[in-house]
Formats: C-alpha cells, sequence, structure tokens
C-alpha cells in the first residue's frame, strides 16, 4: 500500500514554496532539502527506512508562525527519499485556502492532523499510511493529469470474403476502436470480441430483470428486455445472412441495442427525462428556464447504451468503457431516433466518439453500416410481433378480434397468411393440448416471417443498386435495409393497433402510473441526500467533480461518504440547494467557457454532475432492485 508524507512549511523559506509552484506549474522534478545535521534530517533518515519505492507527497503551508492559518496545499507523487536525505517529487495539484477551503479542511479532517502536534521538536516531515488518505489524493492527481492518447495501427488485411460477405459489409480490418485492443491472439475477429465483450458485461446481465411492458409481476413468461434482445439478435441475423453482411458485428449490436433502459419498461425512461427537462419536480434547484435549456440535459436508453459500452462500464485499467468499435457504439445509439436539440449527445459520448459518429442535421439519423440498419428494422419486427402475443396471451385482445383488425386492404396479404395457419390448426389430425396457444404462436411467427421475407427482398433490390460504390465508410448516409412503403404502412398500423389494446390498457397504465413514482421518489431521495446512494455511485461523483474540465470545479471536489459529517453536510446542502444566478448559468451554457471561476458556475457544474449521477444510478437498475431501494427508502 502506498504512502503519503506530510511536509509542513512554515514558508520562512521561500524557497520551499517556490520549488513546489515550479514542480506544479512546469511539471518537473524538484526537490525538499533538510539541512545537514538538524533534526529534521535525521527524522527523514528514519522514514527511509519504512518508505520503499514512491508515493504521494502533501506539502501543508502556513502563515508564518500561526499554525492554525494554512495557505495553500500541495499534491505530488512519483515521491520518494534519496541517497541525500531529499524528498524528490513532481507536484500535480495546488490548492489555495481563498479558492479552496473546505477541500484543504476536509484533507486535514481525514487524517486528523494537528499541525502543531503530530510533529516532533525539529520535525517538518511525518509519514502516513492511512488508505483512504493514500487513494483520495492519488485520484485528485490522476484527475489534474492530462489524458492519454492512443495511436491505433493499420490492421491486417483479413479474408472475410472467402466465406461470402457482400462488398458493402463491414470487414474486420474496417473496425475503428478510440482505444487500442489487448492481444489475444489471431483466433477470434475484431466484431467477434465486441460482441463477447456485450455479453459479459453487467450491464447486458440486468436486463434478465428489466420488464418490457408488463412487470415481472406477471409471470416469467412476458418478455423482459433480456428475452426481446435475444428475439431481435435472431431476427437480425436472419436479414443479415441473407443481405451477406458482418454476423459479428450484427450480432453485437443487437445484443447491446437496449443496454440503456431503465427499471419497468419505457415509462421509466420517460419519468428520468421529465424530471431532468423540469416536467417532474423531483427538488433540483433551477429554474424554469434553465429547465428548458435543457442545463440538466435528457434522457433516452438509446443514449444510455452509447454511454454503457463507452464510460460506465469498467473492463480496462487503462480507459473507460468495453472498448467496443465505433460501429458498433453508433449502431446502437442509432437503433431508434434520436432527440437532436433536446438531448445533447456529449452527456453520453466523449468527443473522441463523436468526432468519429456522424451526425446531420436531419431528423433520421441514418446508421452507416448497414447492420446497425439490421437491428434497427430487426427491433420493429421483434416489437410488432411480441406486443401481438402479450395483447392474446394476456386477454385483452382475442384472436378474433385481432383477425377483424386485418381485414383491410393494407392487410390483406398478412390477414391471408394468418388465417391459414389457423385453418390448418383447426383441420389438423394430430391431438394438441391448447390450441389458443399454438395459434397464438403461429400467429407471431407468421408476423415476424412476413416483415423478414419483405425487408430482404426489397433490401436486396437497394443493396445490388449500391454495390458499385464499394466498401460503407462512417458517414454514410444511404438507407439501404428498410420496409418497402406498403409494408411500412402495416407496420405502422399494428403499431397502432397495440398502442390501442396493450400500451394503453388500464393495467398498463396502473404499472406505469407505479413505475413513475418508485422513479420519482427515489430520485427525490438521492438527490436530497447523495450519501443514501450506492457507495460506488458516491466514489464515481467525486472522481467526474476531480475530472471536470473547469480546474475550479476538480479542485473543489469534496468525498460526500468520506470525512467530517459537518462538511459533507454543508457540501451537500450548497450543491443541492443554492439558488444560483440564471443569466450567469444560462451565458456559460451559451459561451461553454469551462475557464469560468464563478462561485455559482462551479457550484451549477457540482450540482449537474451529482444529477447526472443519479440518473445514471437509476436507469442502472433492474425492475426488482428499484423496488427494493424504495421499500427502503419510504
Amino acid at each position: 500500500m502506498g504512502k503519503v508524507l506530510i511536509i509542513k512549511n512554515n514558508n520562512s523559506d521561500e524557497r520551499i514554496h517556490r520549488y513546489a509552484m515550479e514542480s506544479y506549474e512546469q511539471g518537473k522534478k524538484c526537490y525538499y532539502n533538510s539541512v545537514d545535521g538538524t533534526l529534521n534530517e535525521q527524522a527523514l533518515m528514519e522514514l527511509k527506512k519504512n518508505f520503499e519505492g514512491s508515493g504521494i507527497v502533501l506539502m501543508i503551508t502556513y502563515e508564518n508562525s500561526d499554525l492554525r492559518k494554512i495557505k495553500d496545499v500541495f499534491i505530488g507523487d512519483e515521491a520518494y527519499i534519496n541517497y541525500k536525505n531529499s524528498i524528490e517529487y513532481i507536484m500535480r495539484v495546488y490548492l489555495k485556502k481563498t479558492c479552496h477551503e473546505r477541500v484543504i479542511a476536509s484533507i486535514i479532517d481525514k487524517i486528523d492532523l494537528d499541525i502543531d502536534a503530530d510533529f516532533g521538536y525539529g520535525q517538518y516531515v511525518i509519514m502516513n499510511d492511512m488508505e483512504s488518505l493514500f487513494y483520495e489524493l492519488r485520484e485528485r492527481i490522476i484527475a489534474n493529469k492530462q489524458e492519454k492518447t492512443y495511436d491505433i495501427s493499420e490492421k491486417e488485411e483479413k479474408l472475410e470474403e472467402k466465406y461470402g460477405l457482400s462488398v458493402l459489409a463491414q470487414k474486420d480490418e474496417q473496425s475503428v476502436r478510440i482505444y487500442p485492443s489487448d492481444s489475444v491472439g489471431k483466433d477470434r475477429t475484431e466484431f467477434q470480441r465486441d460482441r463477447e465483450r456485450v455479453v459479459n458485461c453487467k450491464a447486458f446481465r440486468r436486463l434478465v430483470d428489466k420488464a418490457q411492458i408488463f412487470g415481472s409481476e406477471k409471470g416469467d413468461y412476458y418478455r423482459t428486455r433480456m428475452t426481446h434482445s435475444l428475439e431481435v439478435n435472431q431476427i437480425a441475423k436472419a436479414i443479415a445472412y441473407a443481405l451477406k453482411l458482418n454476423l459479428d458485428l450484427t450480432e453485437a449490436i443487437a445484443l447491446g441495442h437496449d443496454l440503456g433502459h431503465t427499471p419497468f419498461g419505457h415509462q421509466g425512461e420517460r419519468t428520468l427525462d421529465e424530471i431532468l427537462c423540469g416536467k417532474i419536480d423531483v427538488g433540483i434547484n433551477a429554474t424554469q428556464k434553465m429547465f428548458e435549456k435543457r442545463c440538466f440535459g435528457g434522457f433516452k436508453h438509446n443514449y444510455q447504451s452509447a454511454k454503457i459500452l463507452t464510460e460506465i462500464e469498467e473492463k480496462y485499467k487503462e480507459y473507460p468503457g468495453l472498448n467496443v468499435s465505433v460501429q458498433v457504439v453508433e449502431g446502437v445509439l442509432k437503433h431508434t431516433k434520436l432527440k437532436p436539440g433536446k438531448i445533447d449527445l456529449s452527456d453520453f459520448l466523449s468527443k473522441e466518439y463523436l468526432d468519429k459518429i456522424c451526425i446531420s442535421n436531419e431528423k433520421v439519423q441514418v446508421c452507416s453500416s448497414l447492420e446497425g440498419q439490421v437491428v434497427a428494422i430487426a427491433d420493429e419486427i421483434a416489437q410488432r410481433g411480441h406486443d401481438v402475443d402479450d395483447a392474446l396471451t394476456s386477454g385483452v385482445m382475442t384472436i378474433d378480434e385481432f383477425k377483424d383488425r386485418l381485414k383491410i386492404d393494407k392487410c390483406r396479404e398478412l390477414f391471408d397468411r394468418i388465417n391459414k395457419e389457423i385453418n390448418d390448426i383447426e383441420t389438423s389430425e394430430r391431438l394438441i393440448i391448447d390450441k389458443k396457444e399454438l395459434k397464438i404462436s403461429r400467429i407471431v411467427s407468421v408476423i415476424i416471417n412476413y416483415f423478414i421475407q419483405k425487408t430482404i427482398e426489397y433490401s436486396l433490390t437497394l443493396v445490388s443498386e449500391y454495390e458499385e460504390l464499394g466498401r460503407i465508410s462512417l458517414d454514410n448516409t444511404k438507407v439501404m435495409v428498410r420496409f418497402p412503403d406498403d409494408v411500412e404502412r402495416v407496420n405502422g398500423y399494428l403499431e397502432q393497433v397495440v398502442q390501442k389494446k396493450v400500451i394503453c390498457n388500464n393495467e398498463v397504465a396502473r404499472a406505469d402510473y407505479n413505475a413513475s413514482m418508485i422513479v420519482q421518489n427515489l430520485f427525490a431521495k438521492y438527490y436530497k441526500n447523495p450519501r443514501l446512494l450506492h457507495s460506488g455511485t458516491v466514489h464515481k461523483i467525486f472522481l467526474e467533480t476531480l475530472k471536470h474540465k473547469n480546474r475550479e470545479v476538480s479542485n473543489s471536489a469534496i468525498y460526500l461518504s468520506d470525512g467530517s459529517i459537518e462538511l459533507v453536510n454543508k457540501e451537500i446542502e450548497e450543491i443541492t440547494s443554492k439558488p444560483l444566478n440564471e443569466k450567469l448559468v444560462l451565458e456559460y451554457l451559451k459561451d461553454g467557457d469551462n475557464s469560468c471561476a464563478e462561485k455559482d458556475i462551479v457550484i451549477f457544474e457540482k450540482r449537474r454532475i451529482l444529477v447526472r449521477a443519479i440518473t445514471d444510478y437509476i436507469a442502472g437498475m433492474t425492475d426488482g432492485y428499484a423496488l427494493e431501494e424504495y421499500e427502503k427508502l419510504r
């Protein structure tokens, strides 16, 4: 475990402070020297015996002889005691009492340091091996260091063409990653790695307890986000195979497309977005204009899915996220409609990804890869099939009623196919245990096969027209996988039927109301007292504050679950309750000035970090966990 060297500097020798400042400003190595033969040198010699390797240095400068008046604090790393009994260091963080009094007080409080009593007579350096202190200082240092940049080398040409891939399919060497990929041999393709990373992540496992429409109390038969994702995967692979597209990429997008869904289906998603735009009041201190300008952002599950893949999930020590290819992130993001102007993509994706993904000014955002286009339409097909399944199985619609709804010209072909299946079951000589269940199963199968067949037939003609374009790049905006117009009208009509009978059903309406109340209640409780959040989320708030581009925000970070109750309570009260200057905040959001040091801006940014962290935490909950938390906090 790392150790911390604490230096008290009474400012009588200005060189000590000047060297520390030079090290901080220039990022260079400097030294803290002790006069030969002094008690301080003897203390350093003793400390050296127990100080192996490098650690962290914490230099506290106080005003002249008044130990109660701390002037500033430096935090540095690569610190060790050399053979000359000098401390070598590179200062990374500088905190002034005039700006960061509460942060300094929090650090001093954490180690319960008495500058007068804890240092021996004539001694100005002591060692501390408190684990919590070491890691907090280390995280502050990491936040102040520049982020790494990575050079992705050219990939070797693969031979997927041997397996009959279309010229428009994504090839292995076309995969784009923001960070270098780990070396795992040549037995897997790039997109196979993507698929495996999605399947093995925590967010994917949570889909098993996230409802589609009906809640889990309806029984195990009704679909969850997990079963829906598997159905989308199955449909997408069928289409991709017929179009000779990359099956591994298709699977990775399909299995990951709903990772960002909230508990309780779309109602949880809607509630979070309405909280963030001020339509639902949960106690967030902001003016109506600030909410109208989306100062806390927005929420939609496809945006959140992309954030999970690129930031929230942790798999590597070097960088955030799962490091899946940009093609997977784009496919997940664009599997459903974006909300340009209402939701800021920068709240969900880093600049590195935004620079790679083409976002046009059009309302309909086209996924550049055909594999992503396949998943988007597969999601539509799966929705039509299992929404009808849920409607017929639950009894909110009878089979005869559903058939009657299809007796219109645009649905004639689909009606004929369904009617034939039902007649075949009625005339079958096989002994059937439950004819109704079998009929529903065949109806759903006919619907899905109808849409798959029509999609493949029409898309093959579009693909053949564009094959001369050659490889598909990340800026492609041509739609080549879609329903023909007449089938699109059938899809829209079926969606309306389900909306009327299932989505607007009073049972679903009650479930949606209860879901909204649970999400609102959880958000309000967490906002009022962030210490109720999971320890990982509290730590995330601290790290997000430390990483903020505005250095005044970064330097004002307080760990909300580790420190003096009085200090933490003051910090929470300020972040959650202090009224802010509306005009100043709106101008700041418009200008995007990350160097603004105004107190209201610092508080606003910390408030925004808290709000987004609560959003991420609730969005990641399963239905069961959300209900459990709700009961605990009632």
